[in-house]
């Protein structure tokens, strides 16, 4: 007797957010679901198709950032490239890795970010740097307001 598992869009979300870097065919295989159905489901969420090979090679960290997001309605930028295995979305640019939070400040504000970078627009994962904020930036915050 053989027994049907439901698949949720969700079970296949989370098997490819689980490896920084997994093709539709091994979720498909790992999961017992059609390459159409993850792809389906990758494209539905905004994630970047599956590249084969050597990823491309950027000659700066702004043209990394750039070719990895695009700006979306409302002056939003959505994150089209590479994340980490909890979905944090990462920029890659020679031999070293950063987050596309901090990159985007750093980019936008002509500095390095003091501390944690946090978005300051409702927007889940938007990577648009003028809504990215350092600590810096939420101390003098803080201190407006309680002025």
């Amino acid at each position: 007797m053989t027994t049907i598992v439901e698949v949720s869009d969700e079970d296949i979300l989370k098997a490819l957010l689980a490896h920084e870097d997994v093709s539709n065919r091994a979720v498909a295989h790992k999961l017992g679901v059609t390459d159409r159905r993850v792809d389906a489901v990758r494209k539905k969420v905004g994630l970047p198709p599956y590249m084969r090979g050597r990823r491309p090679a950027y000659s700066s960290w702004a043209q990394a950032f750039t070719e990895q997001s695009e700006p979306v309605e409302g002056g939003h930028r959505r994150w089209t490239g590479t994340r980490e295995k909890c979905g944090t979305p990462v920029v890659r640019h020679r031999t070293r890795i950063e987050t596309a939070y901090r990159v985007a400040f750093r980019l936008h504000y002509g500095r390095e970010p003091e501390g944690k970078v946090s978005q300051s627009c409702e927007i889940p994962g938007c990577v648009e740097g003028e809504h990215q904020q350092d600590r810096i930036m939420r101390e003098a915050q803080r201190a407006g307001e309680a002025a």
